[in-house]
């Protein structure tokens, strides 16, 4: 998978492991800005103060490329990601809905199941005609 896909684009579908697995990391990188930018700290170094919005912006544009890939893949508009701002319906929609809730089997209107459930499955390979493409196997008797 392709993290500039995951974290910037807002198309296609993700499978809950993959949000899960590049959202614990966006969450992750916006702790220390709560923790460090108190408006004491942010007041008195305008460096900070603009490093913590660079990185808050990055956190709010990854979260809703994520959480709309998600919806997607629940076959759901991107405009249910305003329910995840909500506060205290918010975070219980995101954890049930977009980390519990399997995704849609097969494809749907947003792209191709990235489990790649309800496809049709691939061809057998061919048999060459030519006898002596054929690879030898060797079997030991016990």
């Amino acid at each position: 998978m392709n993290q500039k896909w995951a974290l910037f684009s807002f198309k296609g579908r993700m499978r809950r492991r993959d949000y899960w697995l590049y959202s614990v990391p966006v969450l992750l990188v916006s702790l220390p800005v709560f923790i460090y930018s108190s408006p004491e700290n942010v007041a008195n170094n305008p460096i900070l103060n603009l490093l913590s919005m660079l990185i808050l912006g990055f956190v709010f544009w990854a979260s809703l490329a994520l959480n709309i890939k998600r919806l997607h893949d629940r076959n759901k508009s991107a405009w249910w990601v305003i329910l995840t701002l909500l506060p205290v319906i918010g975070p219980i929609f995101v954890i049930v809905d977009l980390g519990i809730l399997d995704g849609t089997k097969g494809p749907n209107q947003y792209g191709d199941d990235p489990k790649g459930r309800g496809e049709p499955p691939s061809s057998p390979d061919k048999r060459p005609e030519d006898e002596s493409e054929r690879k030898e196997t060797m079997t030991i008797d016990m």
